[in-house]
Formats: C-alpha cells, structure tokens, sequence
C-alpha cells in the first residue's frame, strides 16, 4: 500500500476503505512530521482553491509556501530533517495540486485528473476519468448527471441503460495486480484480468453488431442475441459470437493471442486490414486456437479449458510452459517487475498451479526444479545463476 496514493485520495476527498484509513492512521501518528505535512498540504489546498480553484496554481510556490509554514514553527536543524523526509512526496502532490485533481461525487466532468497509481479507471468517450476505488458502493454518472451503472466493490453493472441511437464507448482500464468484472447493458458479463483494457459501448443498438475492444484477457459469457452477434476486437483477430463462455488473450507484448471456447462455438479471422482473405477458424467446446499477431499463422489445438480460465477464481496455472512465458503471468498477477538474468532458465518448462501464494514462494518452488537465486527490491525481483 503506498500512503502517496492515500494523501492523494485524501486531499480530494475520495473514501478511503477501512484498511486503507488504518494504514493512513498509522503513517500519521508515526512521527509529528508526517502530521504537520499532511496538515499543511490541507491548508495550502484550501487556500489554492479559495483564490483560483487549482487553475494557476505554481508549483514551485505551492511547496515553498509549505515548507515556509513548517520553518516557522520548527527549528532549522528539525527542518532539514523533515525536508529530507517528505521531499520524496513533494513533486507527486504539486503535480497533482497544479493540475486540479477534483473528484466530486464521482461523476464525470470535463477536466483530466491524475490517477493515483494501482487503481482501476474507467475513461469516457469525451476523455474524463473516474477511479473506482475498491470496496465502494455508488452510481456512475455522466456529465449531464444521467446514471449509467453501478459500481459494488470490483464490479460495474451497465444493465438498463437507455440511450438510444448512438454508440457512446467508455474505456476500462485494469492494472497488473487486480481483476474486474463488468455487466454490459446486453446482460453480458466480462471478467478482465491484470493488465487488461477493455472498450466498450454504454449501450448497444438495435440492428448493429455487439462491438467490444479488448488489450489484454478477457473471459466472456455472452447473453445470446441471434440478431445481433457479439464480436471482440483485438489486435491480431476479432472473435464473433451469438452466445457463448469462451476466454481470450490478447496482450500487446505476448506474439500469440489465444481464444479457448468453453461453450457454444465462435468464428476467427483477421483483424488486419491487409488480409484480403480474411482466413477464418471456427471453434468447438474444448478448442484453443493461437494466432500469430506478426505472421497471422494459426493454430488449433484441444485443452483443458480450466487452465486457461482459472485466473477467474485467482489462479493462475502453468502446464508444460516455457518460463519465459511464465514470468510475463507472474509479473500481471502480483504486479511485479522480473528481471532474469539466468537465460538457460527461459527454456525450461514447469507444471504448477499457485493461488494463495506470495510472488516469492511462486519462485521458490520453481527454484526447487531448477535451483536459482532471486531477491526483491521494492517491486522489482531480479533472477541471477545458482
């Protein structure tokens, strides 16, 4: 938990969970330091906002009127100590201060605010963006004040929306170390994996097709429309549906994107504008077909389906793969950092399935197959030879 987030969250009056007001009471009254910065921050943000809203606010000023206040109620010596303290927080808060981060009552307005960092956002089409902080409960709105959804803890429900006769998209966007799940207005429910980015309309229209845009994994169960198929667009193939449960992968860094069907049956084909063929691959229950984002050769292949979907109920399983490819999954699920050094371990291949575990007792059991060393500075772990 990072308490610069929380003062952030704080300073806006964002509600904080009853384990992040515990974390934030603890940094508080762990030194006098903490609480005169922290206290002075709420003055200069009320005063900023009296005289200009946050609009012409200088950096550069705004620190220095901070640090003016404390010189003037501390000693020299004690100053120095606290500049070298809090200096670390300085340039996030000014940044954040400059620019006018302004929540109010969690519906959208027209001004781009900075995103505390770890949080799940959802963008709308005109740009703004809204944190949906965890274990909240409240209506999402747009600008004119209509409710679009509802948001409960790590999910967003779109179902009744009314709009009509125009695509309005809004952008869902998952940072490694999280998972969310959203109901389309259709009735469609998506589980979005870490690191995930999902495109999607508010509502959709009669006698058009169900377009969603996916970067990322996505698991999808498709509520059946046979007048309107339910397609999800990727970088290398698009996935076309009229009712189904079926996964999908698709991350910009990974070569292969992968669709396992799970029910029902789904069409493939390209999502290139030059492949005048359109190859098209069409799925049975239990088929996995990889597709090359680079060369657009494709694969079929027969799985267990509950591998590919396990990440849904928060495991992740590896049969037969490459650690290379592993570490890419450790690094979403436990927002992590790898970097490895021991290159002989890329090739080799491990079975294992993890879900309560910590990143490092995931490495400590591969470790265990093929010993090597590892040590972790903050959130960046780095492999080095035995």
């Amino acid at each position: 938990m990072d308490i610069i987030d929380l003062i952030i969250k704080k300073l806006h009056n964002i509600l904080l969970s009853k384990k992040e007001e515990r974390f934030f009471a603890a940094w508080i009254e762990e030194s006098s330091q903490n609480a005169i910065f922290y206290k002075e921050l709420e003055v200069l943000k009320n005063q900023e906002s009296e005289e200009n809203p946050f609009n012409d606010v200088n950096p550069n000023l705004a620190w220095l009127k901070v640090m003016s206040k404390y010189n003037k109620i501390s000693k020299k010596n004690a100053a120095q100590t606290f500049i070298k303290h809090t200096f670390k927080y300085a340039a996030i808060f000014i940044i954040a201060l400059s620019v006018g981060y302004l929540i109010n009552n969690y519906v959208f307005k027209s001004t781009t605010i900075i995103v505390p960092k770890n949080e799940v956002t959802l963008e709308s089409e005109n740009g703004t963006i809204q944190v949906l902080s965890s274990d909240m409960i409240y209506g999402i709105k747009d600008a004119q004040g209509h409710v679009l959804g509802a948001k409960s803890g790590s999910k967003l429900d779109f179902r009744g929306v009314k709009y009509v006769g125009k695509l309005i998209y809004n952008t869902l966007k998952v940072p490694y170390g999280k998972k969310f799940e959203i109901t389309l207005s259709d009735g469609t429910l998506v589980y979005l994996n870490s690191g995930s980015t999902f495109r999607f309309p508010i509502n959709f229209i009669k006698d058009r097709s169900r377009e969603v845009f996916l970067e990322g994994e996505g698991f999808f169960e498709v509520f059946k429309d046979k007048k309107h198929p339910f397609v999800v667009n990727t970088v290398p193939v698009n996935v076309t549906v009229l009712g189904t449960k079926f996964n999908v992968s698709a991350y910009p860094e990974d070569t292969w994107a992968t669709v396992v069907l799970v029910e029902g049956s789904v069409e493939l084909s390209s999502n290139s504008p030059g492949n005048k063929k359109r190859n098209k691959i069409r799925l049975q229950p239990g088929d996995l077909a990889s597709w090359n984002s680079k060369t657009e050769n494709s694969r079929l292949f027969k799985v267990d389906t509950d591998i590919y979907t396990s990440w849904i109920e928060g495991r992740i399983v590896f049969k037969n793969q490459r650690f290379v490819n592993i570490i890419k999954k450790l690094e979403r699920h436990y927002n992590v950092k790898i970097n490895n050094n021991y290159k002989e371990l890329n090739t080799e291949l491990f079975t294992a399935t993890f879900d309560v575990e910590t990143v490092e007792e995931a490495l400590n059991s591969f470790a265990e197959n093929k010993p090597f060393h590892f040590e972790r500075k903050q959130n960046i772990i780095t492999i080095n030879t035995p």
